[in-house]
This record gives C-alpha cells, structure tokens and sequence, in this order.
C-alpha cells in the first residue's frame, strides 16, 4: 500500500503547463482533463540554424487539417504513421511541459506527440533513436514519463523507427492524403473498376479516365483505406489490391 506522499502521490501532484487558446495554462497531471490540451499550440518552438545536426519542420496532416510540427525525421516519420492511422482522431505535437520529482531527482520533459485516438483514450509518444536508449539519463526519463503516463491511464509509447520500405510507401501514399484533390466523378469511377485481386496498374486501365487521374484516386483510395495492399512490400503498378468499401468521397464505411 502507497502511503500519503509516497511516489503515487508525487506522480499526480507531477505540473503540466500547456498552451490553450488564451496562453499558458498550469495544472498537476491529476487534475488535469485532456480536453484542455484542445488548442494543439506546441510548448516549444522549432528553430533552424546553420550547423544544426537534427532536421526540423512542419507536416501537414489531413488528421488535423493543419501543419504539426516535429524536430528531426525520425520524428517526421512518426508523424506519417500517426496521420496514416485510421485509429488517430487528433495529433499534437510538442504538447505540454512535465515537472515532477522522481526520487531526489527534479524532472522536466516534453513528449514529442500527443495521440487521441477514436476510441476516447490518448497515447503519449516520445521519439528517441535507438542507440540513446541504452544512455541512464535517457532511460531515467523515459521510465519517469511512462510511469506518470500510467497513473494518468495514458498509453506510452517510445519508438525509436519502424520497417523503412512501410515509411517509403505511406510517404508516397501521402499525395493523396489531401481531400479535395482528386475529382469525385474520377474517385468513383476507379473505385467502381475495382475487384479484389487486381494490381493497381489494372484498376487504372479499366477505369477508362485519363492515367494520372487514376493514379491520384488510387493514392486517395489506399491512404483513406478503403482499399488495402501489402505496404510492407515495395508499392508498385503491379500491386495488388484488396476489397474494401467506399463512400462517395473515397473514405472507407
């Protein structure tokens, strides 16, 4: 049993200052209702210099409908994977400040995303290279934020990259991921030529629309999921695709 002002408690006492929509905001991670974390601002800047070794830059996602911001590429690729995910409803990059104690340590850290998902749980993300891992500072923080993430009844997830060939091809895919681009007629028309089993270079002859129309409503069709291919291969024409259905603006049902 945890007694009062034990580590249990410390953990929910733990602050979280954030960004909302009319600035900075204080709170302990007990108290706090994700809700608030709606505005999405990131707590920290992106910078670029001459010199730097890590590669920032923004994404737009068609999750959010916005650009979310990241600090290397591995974090970009995480991004990608986040945004691919029919699971995710919302993304926030560089979410919020964490200060607690964690023995006689003092901790502060900012988890690079923060994932609601549909199902009204939420997952916080920090991108770390694998090779860091191993470093005890790293490891320190990493257990820390886990563990306050736990008490919270926050997934946690470190992810250090995933199979290169599923990040080539959901970066590819990733053209179609904007609404809007590929004509609805066009969509439906592709869609329609469909049949489970066909390659990708077979749906867009039969479609009967000009190739790279077809070719942005096939990208449109795999990135919404209302088709399927084995993304874990090289995306090629001769792909093959599987069954899936579809609404009129090529979202899956």
């Amino acid at each position: 049993m945890v007694q009062p002002g034990g580590p249990r408690s410390r953990d929910e006492d733990a602050q979280i200052r954030f960004l909302s929509a009319d600035g900075w905001a204080e709170s302990t991670l007990r108290r706090l209702d994700a809700a608030d974390l709606g505005s999405g601002r990131p707590v920290r800047a992106f910078p670029t210099y001459k010199g730097q070794r890590n590669y920032p830059g923004l994404l737009w996602t068609a999750t959010t409908g916005s650009l979310v911001g990241y600090e290397s590429l591995l974090e970009r690729d995480r991004l990608w994977l986040a945004d691919f995910d029919p699971a995710v409803r919302q993304i926030y990059g560089q979410p919020f400040w964490l200060t607690g104690r964690d023995g006689s340590a003092v901790r502060r850290h900012v988890p690079d995303f923060f994932l609601q998902l549909r199902d009204g749980t939420h997952v916080v993300v920090d991108v770390k290279p694998a090779h860091l891992l191993d470093d005890p500072k790293v490891a320190e923080v990493l257990a820390w934020t886990s563990r306050l993430c736990a008490g919270k009844g926050w997934g946690y997830e470190v992810w250090s990259g995933a199979n290169p060939i599923l990040l080539r091809n959901i970066r590819f895919l990733g053209a179609g991921r904007r609404p809007g681009v590929v004509d609805e007629e066009v969509l439906i028309r592709v869609a329609e030529a469909a049949h489970p089993g066909m390659t990708i270079e077979g749906v867009e002859k039969a479609a009967g629309v000009d190739q790279r129309d077809a070719r942005s409503a096939v990208l449109r069709l795999l990135w919404t999921g209302a088709w399927t291919t084995d993304l874990s291969q090289p995306l090629t024409a001769r792909s093959v695709i599987g069954s899936a259905t579809m609404s009129s603006d090529g979202s899956s049902t």
